[in-house]
């Protein structure tokens, strides 16, 4: 690919983007790449810019111009998103690269675009030879490759359960909160999208409930996140490692039945307010995008992925952890996928199509984020 970039970085002057433009300016030297930040206030961007120790070039693009997000797409190898929501601004974004042969990476836990962009260009994709990949965060790197190191040493030809259990302190920016609201909104009023992936006769079942878990010590809670649909796709297209027969369920952890009240009540109260529009309105004007914790309230900030697997004769377990999730720990897993595509672009391993982390990056991510600090094992 003769391109003038090998990122673009979109969406650089938000909340998450800024942390991940400050992480591809500390890694440009050692990884080589030729990159720059766009978005549409040439003012905010050269402020980020100012304070990078990397600077890299400025592309003006606004998700309402289509023109300039065709530009945009034709000037690099890979594309980086990070504007959202993505059930509102993304679609166009994916399309442009498409036609322009880009690749695209993008850091949504959104699952009604993530279906949506699978279901409508899949084939395109690989027909026009590009790679596109969602949730290459927080959303949804750890579950995915945590249920998928799992399945991998289970035996192939047994049914096997996979249980993903997510434990977190962290708290989430004004742009996660404004997405997880037009995302539970979509939910309720049924017009999310969904992807069908029929289900094995054989895989044993998995009941979504609240559940006390021995093994890990705490309750489970599921959630409605994009998690299992990665993971689910992810099965469906790796059978050679998953197996056939696969089931996952995925459960947020509480160490007390009293923090399960806690945090579910808000929730059910969310899925009946989030109907009416003054709610919303209220919502989204309280949790504005561009705001978040502080770098001191991040560093406290922890996670932890087990996934336990069980097939007939055999059991495994896998933890996938690190420091603040949505964040500090999203910039690494989003920049390090995009390094691991320039490798897989130059050693001609690339896979196109729509695709998830684990189809896309396999053991070349793991051991790049082994080496960034995050405990694979």
């Amino acid at each position: 690919m003769d391109r003038q970039y090998d990122i673009i970085l979109f969406g650089a002057t938000g909340f998450t983007g800024a942390l991940v433009a400050k992480y591809l300016a500390d890694h440009a030297k050692i990884e080589h790449i030729s990159w720059a930040i766009a978005g549409r206030d040439s003012d905010k961007l050269n402020e980020i810019k100012s304070g990078l120790t990397t600077k890299p070039d400025i592309v003006i693009a606004d998700v309402k111009d289509a023109d300039s997000l065709n530009v945009m797409a034709s000037k690099c190898k890979i594309l980086m998103n990070t504007v959202g929501p993505f059930n509102w601004y993304g679609k166009n974004v994916v399309k442009a690269c498409i036609d322009h042969h880009t690749h695209y990476l993008d850091i949504t836990g959104e699952p009604s675009f993530v279906a949506d962009v699978y279901n409508s260009y899949f084939q395109e994709a690989e027909n026009q030879k590009s790679c596109i990949v969602n949730c290459c965060g927080f959303d949804s790197i750890p579950a995915d490759f945590a249920a998928w190191l799992t399945a991998k040493k289970l035996p192939k030809d047994e049914p096997k359960s996979l249980k993903g259990y997510i434990r977190t302190n962290a708290t989430f920016s004004g742009g996660t909160l404004t997405t997880a609201i037009q995302a539970l909104h979509m939910e309720v009023e049924k017009t999310s999208i969904k992807t069908k992936i029929k289900r094995h006769k054989d895989a044993p079942k998995m009941p979504l409930k609240i559940h006390y878990n021995k093994e890990i010590k705490g309750w489970g809670i599921p959630m409605p996140v994009v998690d299992p649909h990665i993971v689910k796709r992810s099965a469906h297209r790796l059978s050679d490692d998953f197996g056939v027969a696969v089931s996952y369920g995925q459960f947020f952890v509480r160490s007390s039945f009293g923090k399960v009240v806690k945090t579910v009540f808000p929730i059910v109260s969310a899925m009946f307010l989030v109907r009416f529009k003054s709610f919303r309105k209220k919502m989204f004007d309280k949790f504005k995008p561009g705001t978040g914790p502080s770098e001191a309230r991040r560093a406290q900030s922890k996670f932890e992925v087990i996934c336990i697997g069980k097939s007939t004769t055999t059991e495994a377990r896998t933890i996938f952890s690190g420091g603040d999730p949505g964040y500090n720990e999203t910039a690494k897993m989003f920049s390090q996928s995009a390094f691991t595509l320039l490798d897989l672009i130059k050693s001609k391993n690339i896979k196109y199509g729509v695709l998830t982390p684990v189809e896309a990056f396999g053991m070349d991510l793991v051991e790049r984020l082994r080496k960034e600090g995050i405990r694979i094992d």
